[in-house]
């Protein structure tokens, strides 16, 4: 994002309308409306921001959420196209062709999608077997939580913590901090499917209630409903990669639920978040739906 101060201010409500809104009418008047601004006006705004236009934009994470389906849920193709707001297979299998380089059907060929891929026998696992442990997968109701929030583009192990540093200094500053509010991480996309430039990585601040964006702070909703959720101890970076991969395995085999989506949740339990710590707590939150 690369839009000065007060452009971001009113963008930053209209991207996580997006985000939580894939199946709705997202045109260019209907996003120029919420923005109180011309549909000319919007156009020209959102592309300077986001790089792109309104349109590719939605475009691009439908058919990354219907990939990132394709590769975890037994859903039909017909059933990923409907949700991904196409009515019919072949119109939804040219987009995806054209976007991808596949149809849907052989995006799901074994191996393709990187975490329905086996772990070779002995690695990585075990090599970092004694680096950091897992709890046993429980799911649980999540409610939303008021939270503020800056996003980063680009690959998530690049996520600088000082983000929380800023959001914590900007809590303070305006009395919102009280020692204990939750720290969390929000990831949007799939690394497997998303550009790794173009992956959304939220770091979030516990606020007390939902507030107009202040510069590159916004305010969203954490997500609410089902979610199997792991505890992670552990340093981060390598470590919470393959850990990731463990998790992803042991949910795809839970009897009563499915996976169902993203986005990721981690809720760090400190207030202070440190990479290289070799204790840190991390509750580990993915989405399921509780199998018909």
């Amino acid at each position: 994002m690369n839009a000065s101060t007060p452009y971001m201010e009113r963008l930053l409500p209209i991207l996580v309308y997006i985000q939580t809104s894939l199946e709705e009418d997202l045109s260019l008047e209907q996003m120029a409306d919420r923005a109180s601004m011309s549909p000319f006006h919007f156009h020209r705004l959102f592309r300077e921001a986001i790089g792109e236009t309104l349109k590719r934009y939605t475009q691009r994470l439908r058919l990354e959420r219907a990939a990132y389906e394709l590769g975890i849920r037994q859903a039909s193709i017909l059933q990923v196209a409907l949700g991904a707001g196409y009515q019919s297979h072949e119109t939804f299998t040219r987009a995806f062709k054209r976007h991808f380089g596949v149809r849907p059907k052989d995006f799901r060929e074994p191996g393709r999608f990187s975490w329905q891929t086996p772990l070779p026998p002995g690695e990585p696992l075990n090599k970092y077997a004694t680096s950091y442990q897992l709890s046993k997968v429980r799911v649980q109701q999540l409610q939303p939580i008021p939270l503020a929030f800056i996003r980063n583009l680009g690959p998530y192990v690049d996520v600088d913590v000082a983000l929380f540093d800023q959001l914590l200094a900007w809590a303070r500053q305006k009395r919102l901090y009280r020692g204990d509010n939750l720290l969390i991480g929000i990831g949007h996309d799939a690394p497997s499917v998303t550009p790794p430039d173009k992956l959304r990585f939220d770091a979030c601040l516990e606020v007390p209630e939902p507030f107009p964006a202040e510069g590159k702070i916004g305010y969203q909703p954490m997500p609410e409903g089902h979610f199997a959720i792991v505890s992670y101890i552990g340093p981060y970076g390598t470590t919470l990669e393959q850990a990731y991969l463990e998790i992803f395995q042991q949910v795809a085999q839970l009897e009563r639920y499915d996976l169902i989506g993203l986005p990721i949740i981690e809720i760090y339990r400190t207030t202070h978040i440190n990479p290289d710590y070799d204790l840190n707590h991390t509750d580990i939150c993915i989405p399921v739906a509780r199998k018909t």
